[in-house]
């Protein structure tokens, strides 16, 4: 643990950029992400679990292992596959048959005499060099993937192997048996290999003498993420851009749309064992701003829908944009919407009454006396049985802590009492929506998550310097706050440790000046090769566009905000698929994130609101940037003040200290660092 002070300050604020979820135990060993303990407890395969024990006992932590989970493009499901950067990957397929058992075959199939009479199935060793064939053929087109020094320039840098294990008989039964010959030794492990007096080094080495090849350099991190988008496309983080395209119809627009990104974004370790160890029961993620909560939600819908579970996933968001977001990605995926319904939580409401012939309130339509009349009218409609409960096999709920308890005890009503699969996304920092309402708990509002509660700390969305001004602004808003009777959890997010450039704040005489050099600043980017779709540009006050449009149709610019027409003269919701510009109100941006973010106006704030407030929907805000933060303002106020006075507390940070974050193997290392901190009074 150390520190960073900037010399001459007598004052510092904490930037913690540290602590994470350990997803292995106190020693050294190989990473589960399914975790070893649920693998272990759901393995009915007596082999299967004595190769599961012994790759935990044996295998280092530069090792990551899973079981039995659809593979590559064809979806196969080895028993194990093991992947080393060092070495490679490897996939084993475990038989615990008894040696009386196997009546013959041939290279690619056996013959098992059993109560029934003779069966016939495939091979184990041919199970796994067909695996392995089809991850090496995946792995081996990828021009990122390949060996850039002689004698093996040009080859997969990726190698690969394949093996049987008999777990069910020792080496020497083997002796003088026409089975023998059906199970080639150096491709078949035996219960001997599979003791506990067996060396680790020794059973280590047992497996990587399976492999076709050996190379003398290790893969980089960027590779191994590489490997693991091949492997799980479903870890894979989709760009918003990347819905399918009706319109690819020729042969290059097909290539462009299934061709290999050079950059790949994956889940990391943590990440994939939270979203791959969710099971039933209600279930309660605390995570940072940038922690990947969405991201994890997306994973959890897209397995779900996979399910036959005879009724519909609900997904609620509080705001549309988000919902919109969700839907565009589900379906990018490939994701039915009768199997996965998207929506806010008054537009499902609205849905319910509709459906099941029920008057809407009678109040003006979208005012606050609508919306309130609205809860109240669906859970009186519950509790008088007019609205059925447990419509839903499972109910996803994003940014909770804009929920107020009413809409959450009514949502853990809709899940099927069979499934109770509730997933609920909580980030009390980023509550802007009602940050002066009464604070509760989960088990007031009927959600029963003690010990099914996982914290997702590290912010992987932004960089250092983002999330340092970020926090820097937000100050005290970010105290970390245990849950009680009275209140929610308060996560502080940590970096990731991820460099950028320095965000900036442009200062102009007026609003036309600053739309004009905003726009300026738009077209420059798109010139330079920035697809338009990455570029946001937020806004306390939706009413502050007008000139800024103007500026950006004058230069072919395309853009779009929400509930006005966009550049093309369209009315409606923003189109995630469309190549645009996003124009959006602060509050509106919650939950999404883009490459570049403008924040404009900033010197509108705090205008008539509290400033704890205001300073909240500012992280949120500058929160949405994962590469370049330009913050702007036409005039001068507390909170350009405070932003100033943040950007040069930070300035002068030592490049050459800011090191945090993962290494080589993915380990995240705690460390504190310090900066200067802002005097708001």
């Amino acid at each position: 643990m150390w520190a960073y002070s900037c010399s001459g300050s007598p004052f510092l604020v904490c930037l913690q950029i540290t602590v994470i979820i350990d997803y292995r135990a106190e020693r050294a060993m190989a990473l589960f992400p399914q975790i070893y303990s649920r693998i272990h407890k759901r393995c009915e395969n007596a082999g299967e679990r004595l190769v599961l024990e012994q790759l935990r006992r044996c295998l280092g932590d530069d090792c990551i292992v899973w079981h039995d989970i659809p593979v590559g493009p064809l979806q196969r499901r080895p028993d194990f596959v093991i992947f080393n950067p060092s070495r490679g990957v490897l996939v084993l397929e475990v038989k615990h048959w008894k040696l009386s058992s196997i009546h013959g075959g041939s290279r690619t199939r056996v013959q098992l005499l059993l109560e029934g009479g003779i069966t016939s199935c495939q091979h184990p060793q041919e199970q796994a060099y067909q695996c392995a064939l089809q991850i090496n053929n995946v792995l081996a087109r990828d021009a990122r993937l390949k060996q850039t020094e002689a004698p093996y320039q040009g080859q997969c840098a990726v190698p690969y192997g394949w093996g049987a294990v008999m777990s069910n008989v020792h080496q020497s039964q083997w002796q003088d048996t026409d089975a023998q010959a059906l199970f080639p030794a150096e491709r078949t492990l035996t219960r001997d290999d599979l003791g506990s007096t067996v060396a680790p080094e020794a059973f280590q080495e047992r497996l990587w003498s399976l492999f076709t090849a050996r190379f003398p350099t290790a893969l980089t991190p960027p590779q191994q993420d590489r490997v693991r988008w091949h492997l799980f496309p479903e870890i894979r983080i989709t760009h918003p851009s990347a819905a399918p395209r009706a319109a690819a119809h020729t042969a290059a627009q097909q290539a462009e749309l299934f061709a290999i990104p050079d950059l790949m974004q994956v889940m990391d370790l943590n990440q994939e064992q939270t979203a791959r160890t969710l099971g039933r029961g209600h279930r309660v993620i605390h995570g940072a701003a940038g922690s990947g909560k969405t991201m994890i939600l997306v994973y959890r819908a897209r397995y779900l829908a996979q399910q036959a579970l005879g009724q519909p996933v609900l997904v609620l968001c509080y705001n549309r944009p988000l919902a919109d977001r969700i839907a565009h990605q589900l379906a990018a995926h490939g994701v039915a919407p009768e199997r996965v319904v998207v929506r806010t939580f008054h537009a499902w409401c609205e849905d319910m009454l509709r459906h099941h012939h029920i008057a809407p309130p009678a109040c003006a339509r979208r005012s606050p006396e609508y919306f309130q009349s609205l809860t109240e009218q669906v859970e009186r409609a519950l509790h008088t049985g007019q609205l059925p409960q447990g419509q839903y096999a499972a109910l996803l709920i994003d940014e909770a802590h804009d929920f107020d308890a009413a809409w959450l005890r009514i949502a853990a009503q809709m899940v099927n009492p069979q499934t109770r699969s509730l997933l609920v996304l909580y980030d009390d920092a980023q509550s802007i929506y009602k940050p002066s309402q009464k604070r509760f708990s989960f088990a007031s509002v009927g959600i029963e998550a003690k010990g099914r509660t996982s914290i997702l700390r590290l912010n992987y969305r932004n960089t250092v310097e983002v999330l340092a001004l970020a926090m820097q602004c937000a100050n005290t808003l970010l105290t970390e706050v245990g849950e009680s009777d009275a209140h929610m959890q308060r996560i502080r997010p940590a970096s990731a440790g991820r460099r950028g450039p320095m965000p900036q704040l442009l200062r102009f005489a007026n609003g036309r000046d600053e739309a004009k050099a905003l726009a300026e600043h738009i077209a420059a980017l798109v010139e330079a090769g920035t697809p338009p779709e990455d570029i946001a540009v937020l806004c306390r006050d939706k009413y502050n566009w007008a000139m800024l449009q103007t500026e950006l149709s004058r230069r072919d610019i395309p853009w779009q905000t929400r509930g006005q027409r966009n550049s093309r003269g369209q009315n409606g919701n923003i189109d995630w698929g469309e190549r645009s510009v996003k124009l959006l109100s602060m509050h509106a941006s919650k939950g999404l994130e883009f490459p570049h973010v403008f924040l404009m106006r900033v010197d509108l704030m705090p205008g008539k609101h509290p400033l704890e407030e205001e300073l909240r929907v500012l992280y949120v805000a500058m929160t949405r940037a994962t590469e370049r933060l330009t913050l702007s303002c036409a005039g001068d106020s507390d909170i350009v003040q405070r932003v100033q006075s943040a950007l040069h507390a930070i300035a002068d940070w030592d490049a050459s200290e800011e090191t945090a974050g993962p290494d080589e193997h993915h380990k995240i290392i705690n460390q504190e660092k310090k900066i200067p901190p802002i005097l708001a009074n």
